[in-house]
């Protein structure tokens, strides 16, 4: 097979998720409900409910224009990542930010492995490529320009060798719609799912991902690395 065959190549992240099928969004959804009703009372459920009802009204009037000037033309992306944010927005109104964190952690913790999956090559075919150290540069090394040209991210490579494929992201459209909401913070999750399922997903091919610091945390980059082990 060749390289320019194999999912997800050459595809930014947010086409990624932006084109999963309605029913796995469905069940993502399912469970992350199930997960945050969960640990809320009658009362505080109904102060969710009106609470996420006023920040989705508020997701659908934001304007923008930036965003599309980057290049960002996903629309079922944004509207999946927004109705995200509304809903983390409405958990820290109805309880406060350390709590909806957690909870939203353990969405996280309860279906990032699975999301990586739909938007990954199956361990066969990496495996088939030969060296997957090797494979994963090949993979990646397209991901400044195609993630640039989608509006998704902007990011250059400071290593690609035999060893080890690094990345840093200095824009990011997850951050960036965060912050349109007036609540940064919410993209902090979505870094922790990165942290929850990357790790396995690599280590099975050999490979050590590790990342200091994210955008969402106030550094001035999110650096992804991948590390032959």
């Amino acid at each position: 097979m060749e390289i320019e065959k194999v999912k997800g190549y050459g595809l930014a992240m947010s086409d990624l998720e932006g084109e999963w099928d309605p029913a796995f969004k469905a069940k993502l959804k399912k469970t992350s409900q199930k997960i945050i009703f969960k640990q809320l009372s009658l009362f505080q459920k109904l102060q969710l409910f009106y609470w996420f009802g006023k920040e989705k009204r508020k997701a659908m009037g934001l304007k923008l224009s930036d965003i599309y000037a980057k290049g960002m033309r996903n629309k079922s992306f944004i509207n999946q990542q927004l109705e995200y944010i509304a809903m983390f927005s409405a958990l820290v109104k109805t309880l406060d930010k350390e709590r909806a964190l957690k909870i939203m952690y353990t969405v996280m913790e309860a279906t990032a492995a699975e999301a990586l999956q739909q938007s990954s090559p199956e361990a066969e075919v990496i495996r088939s490529f030969g060296d997957p150290m090797t494979f994963c540069s090949r993979y990646f090394e397209v991901l400044p320009e195609v993630s640039k040209k989608a509006g998704c991210h902007e990011m250059s490579i400071s290593e690609n060798s035999s060893d080890c494929f690094q990345f840093e992201v200095h824009y990011c459209v997850w951050y960036e719609l965060a912050k349109k909401m007036d609540i940064p913070e919410a993209c902090i999750p979505n870094c922790y799912a990165d942290d929850v399922a990357y790790p396995a997903y690599f280590e099975q091919f050999g490979i050590k991902f590790s990342r200091r610091q994210t955008l969402a945390k106030g550094c001035s980059c999110c650096d992804f690395r991948f590390e032959r082990m």
